[in-house]
């Protein structure tokens, strides 16, 4: 069975243009580009990101990190078999299409050609091998991926073959180059790959290559000349500074000083109505939802081991003024733990507005029943709220003092635990010393590879994989169905993986929030950038300036 060069998401497409926040979609033609670059695409020029940097701007490999600023970083110098489009069909990278065997347990992947890393290493099968037998072990949006795959063969240069000990419905969808950048073997194959220097000045197949740190302060990429698809990149040169806070990130942007930032929600709407336009606010439009969520340590003993205890906390928090004021309106209610963004896979039997449709009142009767009624001195119980304080890219701190706020309210004691990022990963996910985690993560473009590392059992201590303790052999069965099942028929499956977790809500969802960038409107191509940008991040291959 042969599948096209493009293939429609399983989990569907949310829409099918990027455009600014305040316009309708348009095409997506570069030609029609706003700005001072000029229609045509011309070499020259750079560019200069803000980034919130720290201990993120350390290790850039995202084999072994998802924290937001290395993944943006890693679509200006890596490279991967697939991307996708504005309309999230999957379109070709590394890779030239794929053969799917009848049985779904074969992929053969034949490669492009003639394609060399940064250093000038001609790329091969060998490569894409060594990334899935020996990287690949500490990605983790590949821990329910790697357990089905029974071999890797790499029959020629150009071709390799994935053979699966079953079927697997989201394989290509856990290949694109964001899951699965292919990294060089001849870099990493000596020594203990989370120590190898490259993680800190990367060798990749993108469009620019590493150049030089300032320290902790920023990176400064350069034009990739051995990028296979050349004349691109225009630009000479990247520039990534690191700002750490949101407020100076979108002042540095209005200034002109960066052109472009990823945007916390207070800052958008300042940006939507910059007089001078020239900057824009652009709306990711992406099949992998962001979701803001709560992970409970259900494993620790005390209430939190109680379901009823989770459900009263749940229906006490009122996710409308996290949204409100958190977010500032730009987000949505999640209904279940498969986001709604899964336009194909998400079933609306199963409900949280309505299942634990917020009432203080109400809540607060169910921890009386559950055995924690108040106490003399006005409280029930206290436990801790877990964070990264100060993170310029999510509003951890408001969604933190408004849970606070609302608990009070029905004699619960939030205390809150702001932490730097390393700290509060290593608390969360090495040591599992929490009572509540705040988090915001992504669904990717599947439930397998975004939605099963927060429920599927887990006794490792992978980053951003199930905290809780929470492991149900039943959901376990349940997922693994959706895993194999043809596409048409997930969907039911996930109706009742969608119960289990409700039923027992080991995990709280908060706020599925809309994502923005802003971007200095100087640039060419900016249409064509942000539209092969879907469920990534913008490579700066696309634009031009000057």
């Amino acid at each position: 069975m042969k599948l096209p060069s493009r293939r429609i998401l399983a989990a569907g497409a949310l829409v099918g243009c990027t455009a600014l926040v305040a316009a309708a979609c348009g095409s997506p033609n570069t030609a029609d580009d706003p700005g001072g670059a000029g229609a045509d695409p011309h070499p020259g020029g750079s560019v200069t990101l803000a980034v919130t940097g720290g201990s993120s701007l350390g290790n850039l490999n995202t084999q072994m990190t998802s924290a937001t600023t290395p993944l943006v970083l890693a679509d200006l110098w890596a490279d991967g078999l697939f991307a996708y489009d504005g309309q999230g069909n999957q379109v070709n990278h590394l890779a030239t299409g794929v053969d799917v065997s009848q049985d779904r347990r074969t992929y053969t992947i034949p490669l492009r050609k003639n394609v060399k890393f940064s250093d000038g290493t001609p790329f091969s099968s060998a490569d894409v091998a060594f990334n899935l037998e020996v990287l690949a072990k500490y990605n983790t949006y590949l821990t329910a991926v790697l357990p089905k795959i029974e071999a890797v063969e790499t029959p020629d240069d150009s071709t390799v073959v994935i053979k699966l000990k079953e079927p697997f419905a989201p394989l290509l969808d856990a290949l694109d180059k964001e899951v699965f950048p292919i990294l060089p073997k001849h870099v990493y194959e000596k020594g203990e790959p989370a120590t190898n220097p490259a993680n800190q000045e990367p060798i990749g197949a993108g469009p620019f290559k590493f150049e030089s740190r300032s320290g902790g302060q920023g990176i400064t990429f350069v034009r990739n000349p051995n990028y296979w698809d050349a004349p691109k990149p225009y630009l000479d040169k990247v520039f990534v500074k690191s700002i750490p806070d949101a407020e100076q990130q979108a002042n540095a942007l209005l200034s002109g000083e960066v052109d472009w930032a990823r945007l916390s929600h207070p800052n958008v709407k300042e940006v939507q109505d910059a007089a001078d336009k020239q900057v824009a606010a652009r709306s990711l439009k992406t099949p992998a939802p962001e979701t803001l969520l709560l992970d409970l340590n259900v494993a620790r003993g005390g209430p939190l081991s109680n379901p009823e205890v989770r459900k009263a906390l749940y229906t006490a928090t009122d996710r409308s003024t996290i949204i409100s004021d958190a977010y500032h309106g730009l987000a949505s209610e999640p209904r279940s733990a498969i986001p709604t963004g899964f336009r194909d896979l998400y079933n609306p039997a199963v409900d949280y507005t309505k299942m634990y449709a917020f009432d203080a009142a109400k809540a607060g009767r169910m921890l009386d029943a559950a055995g924690y009624p108040v106490k003399e001195d006005g409280s029930r119980f206290s436990i801790t709220l877990s964070y990264t304080a100060g993170d310029a890219e999510y509003p951890f701190d408001a969604a933190a003092r408004i849970l606070t706020a609302q608990w009070k309210k029905i004699g619960v004691d939030l205390k809150l635990e702001g932490l730097d990022s390393q700290v509060w990963s290593d608390r969360i996910y090495k040591q599992r010393a929490f009572d509540v985690s705040l988090v915001s993560l992504t669904g990717r473009t599947d439930p397998v590879l975004g939605v099963d590392r927060s429920f599927v059992c887990n006794d490792k201590h992978l980053p951003y994989v199930n905290p809780t303790g929470y492991c149900d052999p039943k959901l376990n069965a349940v997922a693994l169905e959706a895993q194999q099942a043809p596409e048409g028929e997930r969907k039911a499956i996930y109706e009742r993986y969608e119960q289990i977790v409700a039923d027992a809500l080991p995990q709280l969802p908060l706020a599925q929030a809309e994502q923005f960038e802003g971007v200095s409107t100087k640039f060419g191509g900016l249409e064509k950038q942000f539209d092969v940008a879907y469920n990534e991040h913008a490579n700066w291959a696309e634009a031009w300036t000057g």
